[in-house]
């Protein structure tokens, strides 16, 4: 299994969101790693560095 991508979770939309520059195959790792995650929570991916961090910093206003 791969070590988890950087990532942040957003609780009002129950998401966690993962920054992958990459698509396929990463993006098959996403039901792993949402295990570490609560049940509920859908993976979202984020292929773009700088708006992952404008997403992340928004959500921890």
């Amino acid at each position: 299994m791969m070590s988890l991508p950087p990532h942040f979770i957003d609780e009002k939309n129950k998401e966690v969101v993962f920054h992958i520059k990459g698509g396929y195959p990463v993006t098959m790792e996403i039901p792993s790693f949402m295990k570490s995650f609560p049940k509920g929570f859908k993976g979202v991916t984020c292929r773009c560095e700088e708006t992952f961090y404008k997403l992340r910093a928004k959500v921890k206003e």
